[in-house]
């Protein structure tokens, strides 16, 4: 089924290309435009100074010391609080990205990698506020309410899967790779370089798949409603935009909004699966977290919406 699937969106892409060159290519332009001027910028630099602090040793020496005071606040190792931190200031899909190189060179479990990417892949707050709560009519939330909802959920349920993982607080992972303490080369630093080019790339072209994908749907005969939905669980920045021209009620849309936002989209969860692709496990695990943050985010935010504007 999942074959058969791939296949059929792979050759409706194709005859999209071939019947409609003009959109197809648009909404190719788009995806990279998307890419260029918002998630490179963010993430490459981020992406490349990560990998250098994580292989030079430097990472050790700064997370050793501050978690004895993060780790009263969530009970995580050392190691892990940086994946945690970068997921949530600088946005998706970083999170996995540096779950995926701490494992690689033995730092993390692969239990721990699934886990942390679970809580750690967010988007960031300049996405939330720029294509999210500046675009939504109505101001129904306040800006630093919506993000706080948008972030207390994926925390508080990575509280209960901790709390309820089997042998976590005393899983290791052997040393793959030791780490080169404190030495700066030109090599660590061509590596990181690579590394997160290589990443960027790969981002570029999933992005740019699913922009296609949207665009497709936007032009089958279906309700505003329908459609934004589609769109929206597919690739997050299109659906917002759709559902903001859409004529639904404006209560309608911050909640949708926030159900795109803690779900992540299709898109998201394919990128996902490109940074944890070492690992072969853990999708399950993260489909499963996604959607129950996206429950719990669709609640407290329906409650406050209510709360705040209905009394």
């Amino acid at each position: 089924m999942k074959k058969k699937l791939i296949a059929f969106t792979l050759i409706l892409c194709i005859a999209y290309g071939i019947f409609r060159p003009k959109m197809f290519a648009s909404a190719a332009a788009n995806g990279l435009y998307l890419r260029y001027h918002s998630v490179l910028p963010t993430l490459l630099p981020f992406g490349i100074i990560s990998n250098i602090m994580i292989r030079t040793g430097l990472y050790d020496n700064v997370f050793d010391r501050i978690s004895s005071v993060l780790k009263h606040i969530y009970p995580l190792r050392a190691p892990l609080f940086y994946p945690i931190i970068a997921g949530f200031l600088f946005g998706f899909p970083l999170g996995s990205k540096l779950c995926a190189d701490l494992y690689h060179i033995g730092k993390i479990s692969k239990k721990e990698a699934v886990i942390v990417s679970c809580i750690s892949n967010n988007f960031g707050p300049a996405f939330l506020f720029n294509y999210v709560c500046h675009t939504l009519p109505g101001n129904l939330l306040p800006d630093w309410l919506f993000l706080m909802i948008c972030y207390l959920s994926p925390l508080f349920i990575g509280r209960i899967l901790i709390t309820f993982s089997p042998k976590w607080p005393d899983e290791k992972s052997p040393e793959k790779i030791p780490p080169s303490r404190s030495e700066l080369t030109l090599t660590i630093i061509d590596d990181g370089i690579m590394n997160g080019f290589t990443t960027m790339i790969k981002l570029a072209g999933y992005i740019m798949f699913f922009s296609i994908a949207a665009d497709i749907i936007t032009h089958l005969p279906i309700s505003q409603s329908t459609l934004s939905c589609c769109v929206g669980f597919l690739e997050i920045t299109n659906g917002i935009y759709i559902l903001n021209e859409s004529t639904l009620p404006v209560v309608q849309k911050w909640i949708l909004a926030a159900a795109f936002v803690s779900f992540g989209g299709l898109s998201g969860l394919c990128q996902t699966a490109s940074m944890l692709s070492e690992l072969k496990t853990g999708l399950s695990v993260y489909v499963k977290f996604r959607l129950a943050n996206m429950c719990v985010t669709i609640l407290l935010t329906a409650v406050l919406v209510y709360c705040l504007n209905f009394r």
